[in-house]
């Protein structure tokens, strides 16, 4: 139900918008940088230990395409990012290692509302977005305690579903070119939380899937349990955009 009408409120802001000016479209690639926030940050020890997703920044790139309706721009966007971390994993042996890997795809639909300022090109903007993101990766640990030592393991693909917030600037260069600069704040699993349940599980079960709600089998000082809380998956992404108009 939330998830409509979050749904329902950006397609309304859209179709509101029709009534004030002339259509137009922009589409190009974009890339920036990603940094994971809350939870999906931290280092290797805190995905041994099962607390965060210890990740570090990574560069994304995809395309997106804007429809100008006045004062309002619908904004269509899909992008990829790679973010990764290296560290000491298990606290209680400093000569243990672990790499993790995550790959983020996000598809988003959202909607900008512009502030024009007269005889300029930089018009200012707020936005909101819907995102449906699919996160999969891989992580490997050395002489770390209870899981298997230089073996790669994959994480399982996962969707989620989340809310965007941006604040950003378009600078126009004649008709056709436009520079596209933002901030956003990603909330990327806003909806779908889970724990993937596993018979007989042992540590390494943990880690195979995203696993972003707390493990119903944790209790304190339990070597295979070591999921104890919901974790929030959310980025700060600078962005750039190279568009054209048609």
């Amino acid at each position: 139900m939330k998830l409509r009408t979050l749904l329902l409120f950006v397609i309304v802001l859209c179709i509101n918008s029709i009534s004030y000016s002339q259509i137009g479209i922009k589409i190009g690639p974009m890339f920036g940088l990603t940094s994971p926030t809350v939870d999906y940050t931290g280092d290797v020890k805190d995905f041994y230990s099962g607390t965060k997703y210890g990740l570090r920044s990574g560069m994304n790139f995809g395309a997106m395409g804007k429809v100008t309706l006045g004062p309002l721009n619908g904004r269509i966007s899909i992008g990829y990012a790679s973010l990764d971390n290296t560290g000491v994993a298990d606290p209680s042996n400093p000569n243990s290692t672990g790499e993790i890997n995550n790959s983020l795809f996000m598809f988003t639909l959202g909607t900008e509302f512009g502030f024009v300022i007269p005889a300029s090109p930089v018009k200012p903007y707020a936005g909101i977005d819907i995102l449906f993101s699919s996160i999969s990766g891989s992580f490997t640990f050395h002489d770390a305690s209870h899981v298997n030592s230089d073996v790669e393991n994959s994480i399982k693909s996962s969707s989620r579903t989340g809310l965007g917030l941006s604040v950003g600037s378009e600078v126009a260069f004649g008709k056709i070119f436009t520079l596209d600069l933002s901030l956003r704040y990603n909330l990327i699993n806003l909806f779908g939380q889970e724990f993937t349940n596993v018979a007989n599980a042992n540590r390494i079960d943990s880690y195979v899937s995203l696993n972003d709600a707390g493990d119903p089998a944790y209790s304190a000082g339990d070597a295979k349990h070591p999921i104890g809380n919901d974790r929030t998956i959310a980025t700060i992404v600078l962005q750039v955009g190279i568009l054209f108009g048609f």
